[in-house]
C-alpha cells in the first residue's frame, strides 16, 4: 500500500500575512523588504500582483521599483509570520499527526492512515484548503503524492490555491512537468550549456518556471538529485529563456 503525502504550501506568505495585517493593502503590488524608507535592503517576498510586474524575491528595492514604481514595500514582522504558521500547523494536526514543517510556510503531512476517516488524499487536500482560507484567509497550493519528493513538486505545479496529484498512473504522462524555484533567467550560451550538460531538457517558453543553482553558478546538490529521479521517472523539465 503507497503512503499518501501531502506537501502544504503557503502562497505568498509574509506578503498575504500583510494584508491581512492592513487590509487597505488588498489588490496592490505588495512586497516585503528591507528598509523601506531608506530603499535599501532587499525584497524577501512580494504577492501575486508584484510578481506579474517582474518583482523578484532577492531583488534591492530599487531595481524592484524601477521594474514597478507603484510597488509599496513594508517591513517584516517575524512574530505575526511565525504566529500565523503555528495556526496553520494546528489546522494540519486536525487531520494527522505526522506534520513535517519546512520552514515557516511549508510543510509535508503523511495522511496515509487519515484516509478512512476524511476521504482520499485529494479530498483532504481541498479540505484543507478551504478550511485554512475560511478560517485564517489564506491560500496554499498543496501537492498529493506516494512520495515526499513528488508531493513537494505537486504544490509547485500549480500556484495560487491549488491541489495538484501525482499518482504512479500519472507522473509518465508526457503533459507532466516539473518546475523549480526562482532563479534569473537563461540569458547566456554558457549557462544554457551547462544545463545540458548536465542532462536537463531545455524547451525555449515563456512560462516563468526555471532551476535553482547555487550563488557561484553550480546547480546545487539536492536539485541534481531530484533531476536524476525525475529523469528516470521520464519526467520533463521546463526552463525560462
Amino acid at each position: 500500500m503507497d503512503r499518501v503525502i501531502l506537501h502544504c504550501d503557503l502562497n505568498n506568505f509574509y506578503a498575504s500575512v500583510e494584508c491581512l495585517r492592513h487590509p487597505e493593502l488588498s489588490g496592490k503590488p505588495l512586497a516585503v523588504s528591507g528598509n523601506p524608507r531608506t530603499r535599501t535592503g532587499i525584497i524577501l517576498a512580494k504577492n501575486t500582483i508584484a510578481k506579474s510586474m517582474g518583482v523578484q524575491t532577492g531583488d534591492v528595492i530599487w531595481k524592484a521599483k524601477q521594474k514597478c514604481p507603484d510597488l509599496i514595500c513594508v517591513a517584516p514582522h517575524h512574530d505575526e509570520y511565525a504566529i500565523y504558521s503555528q495556526k496553520v500547523r494546528e489546522i494540519y494536526l486536525r487531520f494527522t499527526d505526522r506534520v513535517e514543517p519546512f520552514g515557516l510556510d511549508e510543510c509535508w503531512l503523511d495522511v496515509t492512515h487519515s484516509t478512512k476517516l476524511f476521504g482520499d488524499g485529494k479530498t483532504i487536500a481541498d479540505t484543507l484548503r478551504e478550511t485554512i482560507k475560511k478560517e485564517l484567509g489564506l491560500t496554499i497550493s498543496v501537492g498529493v503524492s506516494f512520495c515526499k519528493m513528488f508531493a513537494k513538486l505537486g504544490s509547485d505545479l500549480k500556484k495560487p490555491d491549488a491541489t495538484t496529484e501525482i499518482t504512479r498512473e500519472n507522473f509518465k504522462q508526457k503533459d507532466q512537468f516539473i518546475i523549480f524555484a526562482d532563479v534569473p533567467p537563461i540569458n547566456s550560451e554558457d549557462r544554457l550549456q551547462k544545463y545540458k550538460e548536465a542532462g536537463f531538457t531545455y524547451y525555449n517558453l515563456t512560462e516563468d518556471y526555471v532551476i535553482r543553482d547555487n550563488e557561484d553558478g553550480s546547480i546545487s546538490d539536492e536539485y541534481f538529485n531530484a533531476i536524476e529521479s525525475a529523469k528516470k521517472a521520464g519526467l520533463k523539465v521546463l526552463l525560462r529563456t
